[in-house]
């Protein structure tokens, strides 16, 4: 977008003897932000600060701006909103869910009318012909997650009434970074209702399966996949019968079966995993720790679990439609974004959105105090540290935000915290409107408040209390205590945890309390980047000072962001292909919809037979039912495209075998799978046409559409780019020893050792330079 002249004295000046009506119907910049200062302070008794106009003249021109917490992020978004709809443009507030997007558009409204532009929001809740009245809005609040969905359903529409959105021009995403970063490859998925035919074989395979012992099968927990030792592929084969082997491609159906019976049985756990209830399996939704309502699991592995539970189902989810967050968002030709955290991964935003960050400085200088990362060597001695600095908090009436991984450890520390006598304040993630309103008084002096990572996001925590009667009190205890348990993958996730304190000048601390043994010390071996002579043998119930092992506990947060970007590169090698096939499918179907493209195919390719069909039903029923029959193949070959390429990844990483690159591979097989798509559409086409020819009257032709269609999301990993078979496991290079197994202490380092290290995982030692004495 071209660069937008912005001039704040200009703005001031026109705000202070100007009327809003002198200049709504304007489309200069700094006339429409005179007008919605102007409206601001009238209606909302808010005068933006410098910093919020360079903020929103930022967000026009499609860049990321970083404003920390407190600064008016909600009021800069609006006057880039009017300033773009003023403009022509339609616009998409996204936010990160339906109380931030309801209350945002319910505060800013007056602004909006004062200037003439019509707005709305869309929630979760919002009935399908409501939405299609709203998005035809000037400015729409919607979650990015909602929005989504509604382009997965107009994707599956049947008629071009049913299609709710309008065109993509202009979005501004709220929490950027966790939206666009965090968020980036989670899948949005639409599923439709369709009735069961029985796989006659699965049973069969489970029954053999579900006997088999851990010696036939190995478990990655870090990646949560399963697969065949080479004892099982052994045991498998007494399933094959002619000679073939377990990998050949006549058994790829076997080999699915196999593997979808082996999650069930030995990976997916109940009560973890899913919940049983009313007769149907639940899936518990990774990301807010709740069953999710009628979500599947995909192809056999659903069939698969509901014999583990001994369940007899009648219907089964197909799914329809799937795009990522990230290419999602990519639609829009113009995307901005505003989040307290974006500097750090600047790099992400070119690299995944083409967009710049631009920093915008804090009204009033910074004033909390952020603390180095306490670490203690067990987690018992980390838990007792958190319920200590708690308590002498709590003493002095402070008020604390502690930070939680997990719900389960929110609970679990709530409970030792009443033991202590002390009530703390639970965030689960269950209900956002009452979390706000909880969250809104952890400012309060004394207050506890627990959250866990997700819970409580856009809401500012003013000291005090909402209505901040109590800031006073709240300052001389030492404001807002922000006291995190973990230590998070991104030096993003830390930073937003403490940006929660410190609000607009605020006085406030920040702590982190870590331990050796957490979750992301064991995943990157931490035990193996501290030279042996330096970590801790024993607990003393004191912060670690060695500073040897603090460099090294520092180095493990790089590590995984390192890691963090490989996983979203690595899948952009499996999803990119996928994206360009949906380009052209979801296209090519709108255009059929809409009328944009005559569907001709049957007086194309089965002239004689149409016209026999026109003769007999009328040709303008015919060419409606035409319609009506392509929208649904395309469906349905769209879902054979996701159903094939979700199995094909499963077993993809099998071709390193033959010395094959797996998403090389990947991406050749769905291009060859993909081109033969449009012949077998024209086939089925011809054969429905056979159907019709042999029915007396065109209304008892059936087109078999879901009776029921749901959405939700999915988390991707990209295993398949990691995973190996057994054989490959069994000739690769052997691990090293055990660290602490080996009395060789060469790679100790003395304390005052300063040289740089590189932020790689350690490496192992070979197997042939082990064999032959040689060094590494």
């Amino acid at each position: 977008m071209a660069e937008t002249y912005i001039s704040i004295e200009k703005i001031r000046s026109l705000a202070e003897v100007g009327t809003i009506n002198e200049f709504k119907d304007s489309t200069d910049m700094n006339e429409i932000f005179a007008a919605c200062a102007i409206a601001s302070k009238k209606y909302l008794g808010l005068i933006p600060y410098d910093e919020q106009l360079t903020a929103a003249a930022e967000l026009t021109k499609g860049r990321i701006t970083e404003m920390k917490t407190g600064e008016g992020k909600t009021l800069c978004a609006a006057f880039a909103a009017s300033y773009m709809a003023k403009n022509g443009h339609n616009v998409r507030i996204l936010t990160f869910n339906d109380y931030l997007a309801k209350r945002d558009s319910e505060w800013m409204k007056p602004i909006y009318n004062a200037l003439g532009i019509s707005s709305a929001c869309i929630l979760h809740s919002t009935d399908i012909a409501d939405k299609k009245e709203m998005y035809k809005n000037q400015i729409v609040y919607i979650t990015a997650r909602e929005a989504g969905f509604d382009f997965l359903r107009d994707f599956v529409a049947n008629t071009p009434e049913d299609c709710v959105q309008t065109d993509f021009d202009f979005c501004i995403a709220d929490e950027a970074d966790s939206m666009m970063i965090d968020e980036a490859r989670v899948p949005l998925v639409i599923a439709g209702e369709t009735a069961v035919k029985p796989d006659e074989k699965l049973p069969e395979v489970y029954e053999f399966v579900k006997d088999f012992d851990s010696s036939m099968y190995e478990i990655n927990e870090e990646l949560g996949t399963i697969y065949l030792t080479e004892k099982g592929e052994d045991k498998c084969e007494e399933l094959i019968t002619d000679g073939s082997g377990l990998y050949d491609e006549e058994n790829n159906e076997l080999l699915i079966r196999i593997t979808d019976c082996l999650k069930a049985c030995f990976l997916l756990k109940k009560d973890v995993d899913y919940i049983v209830k009313d007769g149907n399996i639940r899936i518990i939704d990774e990301f807010t720790g709740r069953a999710a309502e009628n979500r599947r699991y995909p192809g056999s592995l659903q069939p698969a679990v509901e014999l583990k539970e001994g369940i007899t189902c009648t219907s089964r989810g197909v799914i329809m439609g799937v795009v990522p967050m990230q290419f999602y968002l990519r639609r829009y030709p113009l995307l901005s974004g505003m989040t307290g955290t974006a500097k750090s991964s600047e790099d992400e935003f070119w690299q995944l959105y083409d967009l710049k960050v631009t920093v915008i400085p804090t009204h009033t200088s910074c004033r909390r105090v952020d603390h180095p990362y306490e670490v203690y060597l067990t987690k018992a001695a980390k838990d007792n540290a958190i319920i200590d600095c708690i308590k002498t908090a709590h003493a002095k009436n402070q008020p604390v935000l502690v930070g939680t991984s997990s719900i389960e450890l929110s609970e679990e520390l709530s409970d030792r915290l009443a033991a202590e006598g002390i009530t703390a304040n639970v965030l689960n993630a269950k209900n956002d409107e009452l979390e706000a309103e909880i969250i809104k008084e952890a400012g309060r002096p004394g207050a506890v408040t627990i959250s866990a990572n997700m819970s409580g996001r856009g809401v500012d925590i003013k000291l005090g209390g909402a209505d901040e009667s109590q800031k006073d009190e709240a300052v001389a205890a030492g404001g807002l205590l922000i006291l995190g348990t973990f230590m998070s993958e991104s030096e993003r996730g830390d930073m937003q945890l403490r940006g929660r304190s410190g609000r607009q000048g605020d006085v406030g601390e920040s702590r982190f309390i870590i331990s050796l043994e957490d979750e992301i010390m064991t995943k990157y071996e931490i035990k193996k980047l501290i030279p042996k002579r330096h970590y801790p043998t024993a607990e003393t119930g004191r912060p670690i000072d060695d500073k040897i092992v603090l460099r090294e506990v520092d180095r493990i947060q790089r590590i995984a962001q390192g890691d963090t970007l490989e996983l979203r590169k690595r899948l952009l090698k499996f999803t990119m292909i996928g994206e360009k096939h949906r380009d052209a499918v979801f296209g090519r179907r709108r255009a059929f919809l809409t009328g944009e493209s005559e569907v001709d195919i049957w007086q194309n390719e089965f002239a004689d037979d149409y016209s026999t069909a026109a003769q007999k039903f009328g040709e303008d029923k015919v060419n409606a039912l035409q319609k009506r029959v392509i929208l649904q193949v395309i469906n349905e070959y769209w879902s054979d495209y996701l159903d094939y390429t979700s199995y094909l990844r499963d077993g993809i990483h099998l071709t390193r075998i033959g010395g094959k690159n797996p998403a090389d591979e990947y991406n050749i097989t769905c291009e060859e799978f993909f081109s033969g798509m449009e012949e077998q559409v024209i086939d089925t086409m011809g054969e429905r046409l056979q159907t019709l020819l042999s029915l007396d009257n065109i209304d008892d032709f059936v087109i078999n559409t879901p009776t029921e269609l749901w959405t939700y999301t999915l988390n991707e990993s990209g295993e398949e780019l990691l995973k190996k078979s057994f054989i490959e496991t069994a000739l690769s290079e052997e691990e090293e020893e055990s660290y602490y197994d080996n009395g060789d202490d060469s790679d100790s380092r003395d304390e005052d050792e300063t040289e740089e290290q590189t932020d790689e995982k350690p490496t192992k030692k070979g197997f042939f330079a082990k064999l032959f004495g040689k060094k590494d």
